[in-house]
């Protein structure tokens, strides 16, 4: 009983510390907004997100219904690492996506089919799909 009542004060201690934390004052002097946020905004319409990390695609398998989504943007998350996708008919490629860059492939100006693409990590092979075909 006695550690219950002993634990009481310091827990709410640490509680009211951590609820009264808040930014550095040099961090209030810069007035800089920060580099990282966990804010997040929804794609554009008509645009599927796909997310590269941690040497994946997610989701690696898309069937796209070109009437409302035919844009395909390739965002890499991978610190580490960077990336060129490439589609294996030729279709389309990348630049060379370091970490925070993206790509964009409008699928409308394209026939429908089945793309297989692809991104290496050394002599690793990560592959991805996108079936536009309507017949699915």
């Amino acid at each position: 009983m006695r550690r219950t009542l002993l634990l009481i004060p310091i827990m709410s201690g640490l509680i009211a510390t951590a609820c009264a934390s808040g930014p550095s004052p040099q961090a209030l002097e810069r007035n800089q907004i920060p580099a990282v946020t966990t804010t997040t905004e929804p794609p554009p319409e008509g645009v599927i997100v796909v997310v590269i990390s941690n040497g994946r695609f997610a989701p690696s398998n898309l069937s796209l219904n070109l009437e409302t989504h035919w844009i395909v943007r390739w965002e890499n998350q991978d610190p580490p690492r960077e990336y060129v996708i490439t589609e294996r008919t030729g279709e389309f490629e990348s630049p060379v996506l370091a970490p925070g860059d993206s790509f964009e492939v409008d699928f409308s100006e394209l026939p429908e089919a089945l793309y297989r693409y692809n991104t290496e990590i050394g002599n690793q092979r990560i592959p991805g799909l996108i079936d536009t075909r309507p017949s699915r």
